[in-house]
């Protein structure tokens, strides 16, 4: 049986659409510059009341699409402020044994894992401050629809328990999917109670080779 969901799964490879989304916007900055500096030709050459349909029409539409270039701008400098802040805190990517993943204090854990989805082009805000439910770890994708992530830096399995209150956990928070992410592995019981909900899986195992791997050649596997 298959499940779609509406947040879009990592697909674990290099963040290749923010170079040009940003190259998209950056030619409609372009396109509204030219607009506003038609707009501003218009008004001192002729003034406001010849044409003043058209005028109007400028006017709204520079007014409009600055407003939406502004929002789209925030939100990609925020994304690349990420990219950037994650290679000067570590340079290059350095893929963790189970071992030393567990030796790593818990704020640690979930940097290390924040990372691992900011190479993928995500929105990542790591809300533990917050204690928002239980959510260590905000993600949104592409087209603003918002994951939860938890991060367990544990060495026993996570059971059934676990999954059924961060699914309440993804309901209250409005999102639509959720990762349980967690250095140990899980129980039987608790594999089957995530089977066919928008709850994904990752283990020790599965985690230390989603790190270790090129992402281009790690796609996301629900299991």
């Amino acid at each position: 049986m298959q499940h779609t969901f509406a947040f879009t799964p990592p697909r674990w490879r290099p963040p290749t659409q923010l170079p040009k989304q940003t190259g998209v916007f950056l030619l409609g900055s372009l396109v509204w510059l030219g607009l506003y500096g038609w707009l501003g030709y218009r008004l001192w050459v002729y003034g406001f009341r010849q044409d003043r349909t058209l005028n109007l029409l400028l006017t709204s539409l520079c007014i409009l699409l600055g407003v939406l270039l502004a929002l789209v701008w925030q939100r990609l400098g925020d994304r690349w402020w990420q990219l950037i802040r994650a290679y000067l805190a570590g340079g290059r990517w350095r893929a963790l044994s189970v071992p030393q993943l567990q030796r790593l204090t818990p704020a640690e854990f979930e940097a290390y894992i924040a990372r691992l989805f900011v190479r993928q082009g995500y929105h990542v805000t790591n809300v533990r401050e917050t204690k928002d439910g239980g959510v260590d770890i905000l993600l949104t994708d592409e087209r603003g629809r918002q994951a939860v992530v938890q991060c367990k830096r544990y060495r026993q399995n996570v059971g059934e328990p676990a999954l059924r209150d961060l699914y309440g956990t993804m309901v209250h928070a409005g999102a639509t999917h959720a990762f349980l992410i967690t250095t140990a592995g899980f129980s039987d019981e608790a594999r089957l109670w995530a089977r066919g909900k928008p709850i994904t899986l990752i283990d020790g195992s599965r985690l230390v080779q989603l790190a270790r791997t090129e992402p281009e050649q790690a796609p996301l596997q629900r299991k």
